[in-house]
């Protein structure tokens, strides 16, 4: 078996070779034990599988709410004249993207590159 017919099996019949019908399952096996990239392709779809059967991360109650309410409060401020200049203005805007990135994207990053 090629890797690149091993990766269409891995594709159609899932990750669990022990479920592969005997002919695809005998020669599956045979090149997980010597192919390093086999090896990878299959850990590959268990954690794409994993990360899809998790349950999903949520924020907690009310962060979106707390993130922009400090946003515009950030907004609404007064700011000393020599910071004016080097602040732009949609600086609430890159704040609260970040925040959010962090809060929900390494959940998932975790996930990803493991």
């Amino acid at each position: 078996m090629q890797v690149s017919e091993f990766e269409d099996l891995i594709d159609r019949l899932g990750d669990d070779v022990s479920r592969w019908p005997d002919a695809q399952r005998l020669a599956a096996e045979s090149l997980l034990a010597t192919s390093p990239t086999a090896q990878a392709l299959i850990a590959e779809s268990k954690l794409i599988r994993e990360a899809l059967t998790t349950k999903p991360v949520r924020a907690p109650a009310g962060l979106a709410d707390r993130i922009v309410a400090a946003a515009a409060a950030s907004k609404s401020a007064p700011e000393p004249a020599d910071q004016q200049a080097s602040v732009p203005s949609n600086s609430g805007k890159v704040l609260t993207s970040l925040l959010l990135a962090c809060c929900l994207g390494s959940p998932l990053a975790d996930l990803l590159f493991r």
